[in-house]
């Protein structure tokens, strides 16, 4: 009974845990983390489902840097999707990456996000915080809603000479809805369907120098371009009003495959733009393993080092017998502190001077505490002489010892 709260604490735990895990699995899966037009969400609002689509059918690729990496643009389409139209601004080095891309043979096709109103601008704005307003005679002039862009920036209405405009919807009760469809307005593109739908109220203004409309919303006695096209080089630049038709959506809903085999044109490479909507890639040393394929040579060098630490920590091989040899010249033989003396004294003493040595010592420390008597001082005299006449070779310095020790120890 003690373990019973317990064992639920961790069933509650683990219960937690996976459904936290299980809500981070959906959050993922459906991607509504990422924004709006993504080829990474799974969401109606993403274009994952385009993006799977074309991947079977040809190379097909998400763009996760900057423009400065754009490779050439020969038989490759790059979807700029879900763009805002004060996002469009580009400093000069990247115009001239993008329109190298398109000089070379690429398609590019930038599609904006679905408004059904006219942005609020703010008129009384002069310059951004902290700098002031630009004032230049030779410098286009500064729209509303652009004060706090950067300058050095320049928009592609000035670049590629056209204008973006808004109409409003249709309203029924102060609801708006979007109008039934837009109509084809080229006799060129034949394969086009005839009219499309309509989610947004922007739609393109004062488009000159060469560029063509190819879908226009029309209300009335006005004409309202929402999808235009130009020749640029080798290739051309598409502008559309409304993503929703490359979205997850309208694939399910409002399929037009054929105006979206239009927009890709006869490329054999697709690339998905995700930088503008703020999904970039750090390179680092997992990224480039993966895209070099280097896992099997790190492993194999995590291998090498383990084998490496495993060599210097133990000995594969038999030591050789100079080293042992060397090893033992440096042990010193004994237990304790008494034998450790006895191996000093073997190693600094001639045998033949051990007596002496050890009568010197006796007689600096011992005799002066307890003095022998004369009688016992003359008996080790002798024993002393008697040894010094002998041959070296025959002295025995353990027998002299002994006799030593019995003349302390008599009495008289």
């Amino acid at each position: 009974m003690k373990k019973a709260p317990v064992i639920l604490f961790l069933i509650a735990f683990i219960g937690f845990i996976a459904g936290l895990v299980h809500l981070f699995h959906l959050r993922f899966e459906t991607g509504d983390s990422y924004p709006p037009y993504s080829s990474l969400r799974a969401d109606p609002l993403g274009t994952k489902a385009l993006f799977e689509s074309l991947e079977t059918l040809v190379e097909t690729r998400r763009n996760l840097h900057t423009l400065a990496k754009l490779a050439d643009g020969r038989d490759t389409t790059l979807f700029w999707l879900g763009a805002e139209p004060m996002d469009l601004r580009f400093v000069p080095a990247d115009y001239e990456r993008l329109e190298t891309f398109i000089r070379s043979g690429g398609r590019l096709v930038i599609s904006l996000t679905p408004t059904q109103r006219a942005p609020r601008m703010n008129r009384f704005a002069t310059g951004t915080p902290g700098r002031p307003a630009r004032i230049t005679t030779n410098a286009p002039p500064i729209r509303p809603g652009e004060e706090f862009l950067d300058p050095d920036a320049i928009s592609i209405r000035d670049r590629w000479q056209m204008e973006f405009d808004y109409a409003p919807l249709s309203s029924v009760e102060d609801q708006v809805v979007p109008e039934p469809a837009v109509l084809r307005q080229t006799n060129a593109a034949t394969k086009l369907p005839r009219s499309l739908a309509i989610h947004t109220a922007t739609h393109f203004g004062d488009a000159t120098n060469g560029w063509e409309t190819i879908y226009a919303r029309v209300a009335r006695t006005n004409v309202y371009p929402v999808v235009i096209e130009r020749r640029f080089g080798r290739g051309s630049i598409v502008l559309c009003a409304d993503s929703y038709h490359f979205s997850n959506e309208a694939l399910r809903r409002d399929r037009e495959p054929q105006f979206i085999a239009w927009s890709v044109g006869g490329a054999q490479k697709i690339r998905f733009d995700e930088t503008h909507l703020g999904v970039t890639q750090e390179p680092g040393v997992a990224a480039l393993l993966r895209e070099y394929r280097l896992g099997g040579v790190f492993i194999a060098l995590l291998v090498l080092a383990g084998l490496f630490v495993w060599q210097n920590s133990v000995s594969f091989m038999p030591p050789y017998e100079e080293q042992l040899a060397r090893e033992r010249a440096e042990l010193v033989e004994g237990k304790d502190s008494a034998t450790g003396f006895i191996n000093l004294l073997k190693r600094n003493i001639v045998p033949a001077d051990l007596m002496k040595v050890c009568i010197e010592q006796w007689n600096t420390h011992v005799s002066r505490m307890r003095r022998p008597s004369t009688a016992r001082l003359d008996a080790m005299q002798q024993l002393i002489d008697a040894e010094n006449q002998l041959d070296p070779r025959s002295r025995n310095p353990v027998r002299m010892y002994r006799e030593f020790c019995e003349i302390l120890k008599r009495r008289h």
